[in-house]
């Protein structure tokens, strides 16, 4: 029986281990990052002020309703918790009111997202190009007043946001490695922290 207490606690303590080292190396890269985003949100700038990572999804709409909707991780001393934030960007505050709602994480998912991000070196990720949103300029893909759709990495003192128009339609009409990274990832991040309702 104390040998099974002894074994147990060997997992735990290299899932630790592992999860912390994926921590480590990941805020490492975004720090060692040569491009610096400026991070103008003031939720998001305390939240980068209270943890040691913060990972976020941003869907940015600017055509007719103006708002940002995030869902964000945030990571501190292994432990994760959630946010949903609607900002409002209209004019007069018309529109949905801004708001932040907790979001319950689950720990082994935060740790499995982490473990992703760090496999597939997410702090490579550019973003789309001058050069237009398809590499194939034979491809007729066109939409118009999508949003655009944006990752935030942020560490204490350094943050990443690559964002692409219509992600989820350019990927399904001209599929590009890192923009099909860029959409697991979002799409992980979005299942595990949930939204209560939807905003406008």
């Amino acid at each position: 029986m104390m040998k099974h207490w002894i074994n147990l606690i060997t997992v735990i303590t290299v899932m630790s281990t592992g999860c912390s080292a994926q921590k480590n190396m990941l805020t490492e890269n975004i720090n060692a990052a040569v491009v610096q985003q400026p991070i103008e949100d003031s939720v998001l700038q305390k939240l980068q002020s209270e943890n040691d990572l913060v990972i976020a999804y941003a869907v940015e709409k600017f055509a007719w309703i103006k708002s940002i909707d995030y869902r964000i991780l945030a990571h501190n001393n292994g432990e994760w918790k959630g946010y949903v934030y609607h900002r409002n960007l209209m004019a007069n505050n018309a529109g949905s009111p801004t708001t932040l709602t907790p979001a319950t994480v689950d720990k082994a998912a935060g740790d499995a997202l982490l473990n992703y991000l760090t496999e597939n070196k997410a702090w490579t990720i550019k973003g789309d190009s001058e050069n237009g949103f398809c590499a194939d300029e034979n491809k007729n893909c066109n939409i118009n007043d999508a949003a655009s759709a944006r990752l935030w990495l942020i560490t204490k003192t350094n943050a990443l946001n690559p964002s692409y128009y219509a992600p989820e339609f350019f990927e399904n009409c001209c599929p590009e490695k890192q923009r099909g990274l860029f959409v697991s990832i979002t799409k992980k991040i979005a299942d595990i922290v949930a939204d209560n309702g939807t905003t406008e």
